[in-house]
């Protein structure tokens, strides 16, 4: 992993490992993360997220879908593909690690031109990249005025007809050392068809030593009362000011709340927090290092990290690089 060259530290000071964010010479905020997962290696993952490319194309414009054309005369925020530019230096700056990953919202709304830049922007240029999706992604009514009339399913298949993997349940071994696993949990639910492949990466990683790491557009709940109330006060960086204080403790998938999918995938990445060592997030467009309060399959008492990471289009740029070791 490359050195990016230091500006200056704009939280904390390089010894606040895990709290720490400076300014590299491209102008990019950078959080550099260090787990120390006892793997006898050094892995490297760099994550960025809510890139939001917010484009209109010809297609567009031909095809005057009514719920697009409204977004496009309603949603001012990053329109006509402003973020490409902070999109590309970022990814650049990740571009050397182990493995690349976007948590989610890629997409601001879904239209022909922002899978043009989805596919020209990621895809062509880093083809082993891992991209999760967000609720963003998944929409064509974005502060518009009309409906969108479409399903969700239907939706869903365009994202499936150009990703580079599935965009339910993916996922990767680096190094033979650590399997990061990508899924999405658009507006905080998981689904049943993800259930059985956890389930089978878990039993892999404990049978080979394996450790895992999780990556999903929003922060699961860390049943930790000490994150019912986060406050702007508690962020490390904050992007979007809005809605403070959060409550990361509880809600829908924490366990005992929700759907039997999100009650299932939720204790599965807890209580298996022996193999399970970090995860990494984006969504809130700020940053937090949280604690998510799991255990181990014999019922000891182990925190694992959650990494909140700010929309990487906001300033200069914003990104994480996870060291594992």
């Amino acid at each position: 992993m490359r050195d990016l060259g230091f500006v200056k530290d704009i939280v904390g000071s390089k010894e606040d490992v895990n709290y720490h964010i400076y300014e590299a010479e491209n102008g990019v905020y950078v959080r550099d993360i260090v787990i120390d997962a006892g793997i006898g290696t050094e892995v490297t993952v760099g994550v960025v997220g809510d890139l939001h490319y917010n484009y209109c194309n010809e297609q567009d414009f031909e095809e005057k879908n009514p719920a697009v054309m409204s977004s496009y005369e309603h949603r001012i925020w990053l329109a006509n593909a402003e973020s490409v530019p902070k999109a590309a230096l970022v990814l650049e700056s990740i571009s050397d690690c182990d493995q690349m990953v976007v948590v989610g919202d890629t997409i601001d709304y879904l239209t022909h031109g922002a899978i043009e830049l989805t596919k020209r922007e990621i895809f062509e240029k880093y083809p082993d990249v891992l991209i999760t999706i967000g609720g963003h992604d998944v929409t064509r009514r974005m502060q518009g005025k009309v409906d969108d009339d479409s399903s969700l399913e239907s939706r869903y298949e365009i994202l499936q007809s150009f990703w580079v993997h599935d965009i339910f349940y993916t996922s990767k071994l680096i190094k033979d050392k650590v399997l990061c696993i990508v899924m999405s949990n658009c507006h905080g639910t998981f689904t049943e068809n993800q259930i059985e492949p956890l389930k089978r990466d878990i039993d892999l990683a404990r049978q080979k030593g394996y450790k895992v790491l999780f990556f999903f557009h929003e922060p699961i709940c860390t049943n930790n009362p000490n994150e019912v109330e986060v406050t702007k006060e508690m962020a490390l960086l904050v992007g979007d000011p809005s809605s403070y204080p959060k409550n990361f403790c509880s809600g829908v998938g924490c366990g005992d709340k929700g759907s039997e999918a999100n009650k299932t995938v939720y204790n599965l990445i807890t209580k298996n927090a022996d193999v399970v060592k970090g995860v990494f997030v984006g969504h809130k467009h700020s940053d937090f290092t949280l604690e998510i309060l799991g255990e181990t399959p014999d019922g000891t008492p182990t925190v694992i990290p959650q990494f909140v990471g700010t929309a990487s289009v906001y300033a200069g740029g914003h990104l994480m690089r996870a060291t594992i070791k």
